[in-house]
């Protein structure tokens, strides 16, 4: 093989490096966007979740509370009325009566729409889901790259270990996956 011939081949190779580095901050640069996004929007909606239900479980006791005073209204109304008053205490308190009911109803429609919060839950824990998937999915690429990298036997049976683990868990917690691409230098 002649000088130029070597020098030609490792032109080619140069390029091929340059090519693949330019191949590696083309999923770098998502992934490192990814990993710090996806943790932040799980994080959120966990908290969003959480807010949610508290407020809920509030605002269905302060309703609950709303009922019961409703309901003694209802029965000292029900008692005047017994007591045989005027014509005009009498139309009085019916009327109190029947707004008292409509309020009962209102607020019974006001618990109906509050079911709103556990379907608005169950959707962004699918969300959540789909977010750790993804999380699990970018670990899986990492996974692939690392078994094709240059590094040595033990650091990828390392990475591999821990990335593993991670992927086998019911969650993956941005630390982990920090650590990992640290260890990566990505």
């Amino acid at each position: 093989m002649a000088m130029e011939d070597v020098k030609q081949l490792v032109r080619e190779l140069l390029e091929e490096v340059k090519s693949l580095e330019a191949k590696l901050d083309e999923v770098v640069k998502p992934l490192e966007e990814t990993s710090s996004t996806i943790p932040m929007a799980s994080g959120s909606l966990e908290d969003v979740i959480k807010f949610t239900e508290q407020s809920v479980h509030q605002i269905m006791g302060i309703i609950n509370d709303l009922m019961k005073e409703l309901e003694k209204v209802q029965e000292d109304v029900d008692f005047l009325l017994s007591l045989n008053p005027v014509s005009s205490i009498r139309s009085r308190l019916e009327s109190i009566k029947e707004r008292s009911k409509k309020l009962s109803e209102l607020l019974l429609q006001v618990i109906t729409l509050m079911s709103f919060q556990d379907l608005a839950s169950q959707q962004i824990k699918r969300v959540i889901e789909v977010l750790d998937n993804i999380k699990k999915t970018i670990l899986k690429i990492v996974l692939s790259s690392i078994e094709a990298s240059s590094l040595s036997i033990e650091q990828k049976e390392k990475i591999v270990g821990k990335a593993t683990e991670m992927l086998t868990g019911d969650r993956i917690f941005q630390e982990d996956v920090d650590k990992l691409l640290e260890e990566l230098g990505l």
